[in-house]
């Protein structure tokens, strides 16, 4: 069961971290981009302009085709997930509010399947000086409430323009837990670590745009490479070692996302989507450690994610 539940949290967790790119980058600079054009056309005086439905007509066209986010509307829309089950660079700001929930399936180490949630809030601003990211998690559905731990990440925005945005961050999974399950010292089954043990990271990620290879314009590409210990080494006895682990995406379309990684332990691949574009759910399938170098081995793990902003 403890096996089980940390295998989904853990999965939980990252991607839905990873689902704090769309919120913190996409929705937040498109609203920022729609914000600037409506203040840039707002005057003391409004002259009053007479014209056509069909000059209407024409003008909402040509401005939705100039900003995702109409300034009519201020319509806020949400992306998929470009990571594969690893940590971001990017991370969660004040106001930006994070929920989740996993599915993960049995494997090699558990007969049962399990669920689990998270909850990820920011504080401070890494464009202004450095974000700090929050999550608590609860380990298991099937023993609702009694297991949690507790992640945190400090991140900073190095770069935000033209060609894309690069974002570094300083993590730590595990730094605290709560529940006998939880912050148990050691493992029940042969293999694996112990559910308590803190990973420590460092991760840069990168989102820049490139040419869409399946048609017309350009679509976000996400890069992400770091280094950590705990959960993301390849010593499967104690975790001390610090590995390597980074992972690619990039987004197909307007509501799907696909990436591949390496988790420093095995190798992941992710596919995202968002059902509906202007709200705020994002739905995720990974397929976890494909190559079975793990002793849990493969598993499919089902998320979904609600991205949120309470100060816009």
């Amino acid at each position: 069961m403890i096996g089980q539940s940390k295998s989904a949290r853990s999965a939980l967790n990252k991607i839905v971290t990873s689902s704090a790119l769309g919120l913190a980058i996409g929705a937040g600079a498109f609203s920022h981009a729609a914000a600037q054009t409506a203040a840039s056309t707002s005057t003391t005086q409004t002259p009053v302009v007479q014209i056509t439905e069909d000059q209407e007509r024409d003008l909402r066209s040509a401005m939705s085709q100039v900003n995702t986010i109409s300034p009519l509307t201020l319509e806020r829309l949400y992306y998929p997930s470009l990571g594969a089950g690893i940590p971001s660079g990017f991370g969660a700001n004040w106001g930006d509010v994070m929920v989740g929930v996993a599915y993960s399936g049995s494997d090699n180490l558990r007969s049962e399947d399990d669920g689990s949630m998270s909850f990820t809030a920011g504080l401070l601003d890494s464009r202004k000086f450095v974000g700090l990211e929050v999550s608590a998690n609860m380990l298991s559905m099937r023993n609702f409430g009694d297991n949690w731990s507790f992640d945190a990440k400090v991140h900073r925005m190095l770069y935000e323009g033209d060609r894309g945005y690069l974002s570094v961050a300083l993590g730590r999974n595990n730094f605290a837990c709560s529940g006998s399950d939880a912050c148990s010292s050691t493992w029940p089954t042969k293999g694996g670590l112990a559910p308590d043990v803190a990973s420590n990271y460092l991760v840069l990620s990168g989102l820049t745009p490139v040419k869409n290879p399946f048609g017309s314009g350009t679509v976000p590409l996400n890069v992400s490479l770091g280094v950590g210990n705990g959960n993301f080494s390849n010593d499967m006895d104690s975790g001390a070692q610090y590995s390597v682990f980074g992972d690619i995406g990039i987004q197909l379309h307007d509501q799907f996302g696909t990436s591949i990684g390496w988790s420093g332990k095995g190798l992941n691949a992710n596919l995202s989507f968002v059902p509906v574009r202007s709200f705020p759910l994002v739905m995720n399938v990974l397929f976890a450690d494909i190559t079975n170098r793990t002793p849990a081995g493969f598993n499919v793990i089902v998320t979904a994610g609600m991205p949120f902003n309470f100060l816009r």
